[in-house]
């Protein structure tokens, strides 16, 4: 297994992101190895409008009335400027304080990183014109290093937009260093409607047809990153799952999707819980494979399912001694589409050391990647999905608690969440018992 699966990741490594060729190259790569196991995806086509920055720029100008370019880009679906662009005053926050916050007002405000909803909200309060955000560290330099493109959260929609940008951390130091007077901002959006793809694996269950595990991953991955670790690694764990069901009819039925545009929020687990919303009380549970792979950190599981399924969870990793921590949390990825629809999840990732990690950089390529660590990733999530088709009565509750359905509410924001509309039933309680 381990060489076949590392040879796989191999062929899928290269820039993929959503809506590119790239992307529809993965596609088809994934399509001939699961024609290869002798099995037929279904491609299932979708599009989406994105508000895509066509024009961002960023002058300091500085006392002496002289002006200072610095290289941004623009922040996927914030707001724009008004053509002319804005001028206004600077200010870097260095923490959310009170007197911090007083100090804002009508400015552009610099932050270290990627907001929650509740400091955006606080911005936003306070009256700020726009923000910048850092891509990187300081040690690197411009031809090491790559600007990504971020994009405004939809929880942030609700709380109105404003325009945002990204800058490289260096820069950042050398907009701090300028002590600007002002500085001039200017950001501006073509609106585009981008083609992806999901690719849909069925394998009917032969007892319980109608009751449907969901196992799936992403394949497309961020511009100027070969994912090879987020999320190559997770794509080919779902083929090894479909080479191991080939031959072993499961009890409960097993859809296996390899999901596009995850990277641009969710797009394809979104489109197809739309275009399958009949399925939807049939779906017991999603396993989400997302990140893994590399020689360097540690596995992570994300039960965003009931107390006792972490329980089940943490018991199973003892029986079949597969080193992994576990925590009841929400995951940014493919699965947190299925808990908006009260879909429980379990979700396997990596966690990188300190200067060991490399998601959305240049830097996620197979360097890392270790032929061990892939089939001991895709051994633990063939025995989990086999627990879970196999069982008796399956061992997952159909069910969040209600701090889960919180954390998907915040995380969807109210506005496009499906789960403010449709709330997750309680979970039924056992019956009492008598001699």
């Amino acid at each position: 297994m381990a060489e076949k699966i590392y040879e796989r990741l191999e062929r899928i490594s290269f820039s993929r992101p959503s809506g590119t060729k790239e992307e529809r190259r993965a596609a088809e790569i994934l399509i001939r190895e699961i024609r290869g196991i002798g099995l037929e995806p279904e491609v299932e086509e979708f599009t989406y409008l994105r508000r895509y920055p066509k024009e961002a720029e960023l002058r300091a100008i500085l006392e002496d009335g002289s002006e200072e370019a610095f290289q941004v880009t623009g922040v996927i679906d914030a707001a724009e400027t008004p053509e002319e662009g804005t001028e206004t005053e600077f200010y870097y926050l260095k923490s959310f304080d009170e007197v911090s916050l007083t100090r804002v007002k009508g400015k552009l405000v610099l932050i270290h990183d990627r907001l929650s909803p509740q400091e955006y909200e606080r911005l936003r309060k306070a009256g700020i014109a726009g923000y910048l955000t850092t891509s990187g560290t300081v040690r690197d330099t411009y031809e090491n290093s790559d600007l990504e493109t971020g994009r405004f959260r939809d929880n942030l929609h609700d709380l109105g937009a404003v325009p945002a940008f990204t800058i490289r951390m260096i820069d950042a130091v050398n907009l701090l260093r300028s002590r600007p007077k002002k500085v001039f901002f200017k950001l501006r959006f073509r609106e585009e409607e981008i083609h992806s793809q999901n690719l849909v694996v069925t394998i009917e269950g032969k007892k319980y047809p109608d009751q449907i595990l969901v196992a799936g991953a992403h394949y497309d991955s961020v511009p100027f990153s070969l994912g090879s670790w987020d999320n190559g690694a997770g794509a080919v764990r779902i083929l090894e799952l479909l080479e191991y069901y080939k031959n072993r009819i499961p009890d409960r039925t097993v859809k296996a999707i390899l999901f596009g545009s995850e990277e641009t929020g969710l797009r394809g687990s979104r489109a197809f819980l739309a275009a399958h919303a009949d399925l939807g009380e049939q779906i017991l549970a999603m396993l989400n494979v997302d990140v893994g792979g590399s020689i360097l950190g540690k596995e992570i599981i994300f039960v965003t399912a009931s107390d006792d399924t972490e329980v089940w969870i943490r018991q199973l990793l003892k029986e079949v001694g597969y080193e992994a921590v576990t925590t009841q949390k929400l995951m940014s990825s493919d699965s947190a589409s299925f808990n908006d629809w009260g879909i429980p999840s379990i979700s396997i990732g990596q966690g990188a050391p300190r200067g060991g990690g490399y998601m959305h950089t240049r830097y996620d390529n197979m360097d890392l990647i270790d032929e061990k660590v892939l089939k001991e990733e895709a051994e633990f999530l063939n025995t989990l999905a086999d627990r879970l088709v196999n069982a008796k009565v399956f061992p997952i509750p159909r069910f969040l608690p209600e701090k889960l359905q919180k954390e998907v509410i915040s995380y969807f924001g109210a506005s496009q969440s499906r789960l403010v509309s449709h709330p997750a039933k309680p979970e039924e309680k056992p019956l009492p018992f008598h001699f």
